[in-house]
């Protein structure tokens, strides 16, 4: 009895303790992070998810530095203040530029301080690089130089304004971020300079610019260039390429820049300066598609949601996988080691009530060996450390996997991923190129739909088709000859097939007294003799309103068709997505241009009547009619490789309908060439006119309808 009370009293004891022991420590209970993680699938939806990081703890709050006073050693609090740059090197030591104070703050792995380097009148530094070796490189910003110090501090040589012929004399140098490669090149970025990186061999001569971007060029600067004078010109500003914000190098040598531009933001150069990611976007904009996903972000600052993107710093771990924050946005994004984005996250900023995660001004980004993420915040002035989730991690373990080529131990993490996240996109991807890998070609083609990878669609479908050409092609070259065979037989006795010659002449016959037949069967006759045809729709009534809603009908139904079942390989966004705002777009624009082409054949003194443009616009749309089906179903049999050829035949329908309304406008309107031209051009500015005032009474209607409802809250209340 006493042996069963003295184990309830253990028992007791330690619930209680671990009770306190939850207490007194909470960030060691599991807690869900204090902001919504997103992704995006095939179709650039946002696609909740869970966190991939979560907050662990901040380092860098707490420095105290040892003070002789009196004779007395004892500790100061010395905090950061205003800091710019991190760096974590190979050991998991922390540097940070401690911009303010004149110093590069060095704390260990736990984020407990070491020391403090000072060197020869450091002022202002916002860029520190640490090499392999422990040679430390400070961008000092204050005294517009580089300073190269040994691993316990000392200086071993400083880097001024480079000379050469190839940088004049007003060119602005003030570094304030660097990286260096394995030769011992220092690659410098110089505030406000649009020339590139300023690139500086290991005994700090120039060497030459590197990664320069391209210059922006607008629709207006193109239009000023064509008809401004050399002297209105010289009057513009100059329009100069981007200046670079950050730099990074991987452990491969790649160098990684970010830039103040919405093209080429973040680029990926190899050693000839060469940027490998052309075809990349980055950034994500802070709005969002609904008033639901801006409350399940708990986007509280509206103004938030309308600024563009501004990404401020970049990193690649240990995987590969590049993290980018947006200082603007305050978010965090990763990218896979192809620069597909993995996910992203972003949350409330409530200034005066900080919170672990939430950065409230990242300036910069690295991590360590663990894949831990150090976001560092120069208004907190202290560094946010996240460590990846079992979420996290399995992703960084299949997406690791797939870039080394090892696809089949990639399969069963990625079908992990999913089990965590059915939604989660760039899984369907990695079970995708497993299944092609394996050439189970027809499970890649389900795959690759599902992820939005139109290339890989395209290719796997491909291999599908030559397989099914290799199984059947005995059947189809007999089917072929039969048919030759057959064709030739029924020419050769077609003369003696009276009774085929009298059925279809009794057929005509029929057809051609019913009114709307003929007026349908007219269109056929437009396509062979436009200008006479549309000619006949006024002077012999060959055509009506009945036939020319039936040809509009046919012709939403034959785009409806086009979107459902347009192969995937050509149309890769989902249907129900934009069917309704495409025919809603089409048939605007379609009355519009009757109304207004009606209105500008009146004022120049053209002869059609409504009647007239109406259903002449219905008829030159016949070409979707004849071409729209038969395109939609060669597309299913097509590969990316022959796009050219549907490309061709989609330019041809739509410059075969063109043509038909300008012959249209031509015949209808009694005009020469140049009559109709001045009609078209005259057409679309008042179309444009048109939209414009609609919009404008669309939303004075609306300020309207919630003037009168505010006055009807305020009455019934």
């Amino acid at each position: 009895m006493e042996k069963r009370r003295a184990g309830r009293r253990l028992i007791y004891m330690l619930t209680i303790l671990c009770i306190l022991t939850a207490a007194l420590l909470p960030e060691s209970a599991a807690a869900e992070p204090p902001y919504m993680t997103f992704s995006k699938d095939g179709y650039d939806r946002r696609i909740p998810s869970q966190a991939a990081y979560y907050p662990s703890t901040v380092v860098g709050d707490k420095i105290y530095k040892k003070k002789i006073q009196n004779g007395a050693e004892r500790l100061e609090y010395s905090p950061l203040k205003r800091p710019q740059d991190l760096f974590i090197d190979r050991k998991d030591e922390i540097y940070i530029a401690d911009t303010d104070n004149n110093r590069i703050v060095h704390l260990n792995r736990d984020g407990e301080f070491l020391r403090e380097i000072t060197a020869k009148g450091m002022k202002s530094p916002q860029g520190v690089f640490v090499a392999s070796d422990g040679t430390i490189y400070v961008a000092d910003t204050g005294n517009k130089r580089i300073l190269k110090l040994s691993a316990s501090g000392e200086l071993l040589a400083e880097y001024g304004r480079p000379e050469s012929r190839f940088i004049d004399e007003s060119f602005h140098y003030e570094p304030t971020n660097l990286v260096v490669d394995a030769r011992g090149f220092m690659y410098v970025i110089s505030n406000g300079s649009y020339q590139g990186i300023i690139q500086l061999d290991p005994e700090g001569r120039f060497y030459g610019f590197y990664g320069t971007n391209m210059t922006e060029v607008s629709l207006m600067d193109i239009v000023r260039k064509l008809f401004y004078t050399e002297e209105q010109l010289s009057r513009q500003v100059r329009t100069l390429p981007s200046t670079i914000r950050n730099i990074h190098i991987d452990e491969q040598g790649f160098i990684y820049t970010v830039s103040a531009t919405d093209k080429e933001q973040v680029k990926k150069l190899n050693i000839r300066g060469e940027n490998q990611w052309k075809d990349k976007k980055f950034g994500i904009e802070p709005r969002f598609r609904n008033r639901s996903q801006a409350a399940e972000t708990q986007q509280t600052d509206s103004k938030q949601e309308v600024q563009k993107s501004g990404l401020t710093d970049i990193t690649v771990d240990r995987n590969g996988n590049l993290v980018a924050i947006d200082k603007v946005s305050n978010a965090v994004t990763q990218y896979g080691p192809n620069g597909e984005l993995l996910f992203f996250w972003t949350g409330p900023v409530t200034i005066g009530s900080p919170q672990l995660g939430i950065s409230q001004s990242p300036v910069a980004v690295d991590t360590n060996s663990n894949n831990e993420l150090f976001v560092l915040d120069d208004s907190q002035n202290l560094i946010h450390v996240l460590k990846p989730t079992e979420f996290g991690m399995l992703l960084h373990k299949a997406t690791s996997l797939s870039q080394e080529g090892k696809y089949a131990e990639s399969e069963p993490v990625w079908r992990e991923v999913l089990r965590l996240n059915a939604l989660y996109s760039p899984a369907y991807q990695g079970l995708a190129e497993a299944a092609y890998y394996k050439e189970d070609y027809k499970e890649a083609l389900r795959l690759f739909k599902l992820s939005g990878d139109v290339g890989g669609y395209s290719d796997s479908y491909w291999q599908l088709r030559l397989q099914w050409f290799q199984r059947h092609f005995s059947v189809m070259a007999n089917t072929v000859f039969a048919a030759a065979i057959l064709i030739w037989i029924f020419y050769r006795s077609k003369k003696r097939m009276r009774f085929l010659t009298q059925g279809s002449q009794r057929l005509r016959g029929l057809l051609g007294k019913n009114k709307l037949l003929v007026q349908l069967r007219h269109a056929f006759t437009i396509l062979r003799h436009p200008i006479d045809g549309f000619t006949d729709l006024r002077y012999r009534q060959k055509g009506g309103y009945l036939s020319a809603f039936l040809l509009l009908l046919f012709v939403t139904l034959v785009l409806l068709a086009k979107e459902y079942y347009t192969s995937f390989t050509f149309m890769p966004v989902p249907s129900n997505e934009r069917s309704g705002s495409f025919l809603m777009t089409g048939a605007v624009t379609w009355l519009t241009w009757v109304v207004c082409n009606y209105l500008i054949g009146s004022i120049r003194q053209g002869e059609a009547r409504f009647k007239d443009v109406f259903v002449g616009s219905s008829y030159a749309l016949f070409p979707i009619v004849i071409l729209g089906l038969p395109l939609a179903a060669v597309s299913n049999i097509m590969t990316l490789s022959e796009s050219s050829i549907y490309g061709f035949f989609q330019a041809g329908m739509l410059i075969w309908c063109g043509c038909l309304f300008f012959w249209k406008i031509q015949s209808l309107q009694n005009y020469g060439v140049g009559e109709t031209v001045g009609n078209i051009l005259l057409t679309a500015f008042a179309m444009i006119i048109a939209w414009v005032l609609i919009s404008i009474i669309a939303g004075l209607s609306s300020e309207l309808q919630n003037f009168f409802y505010t006055i009807y809250q305020e009455v019934s209340m």
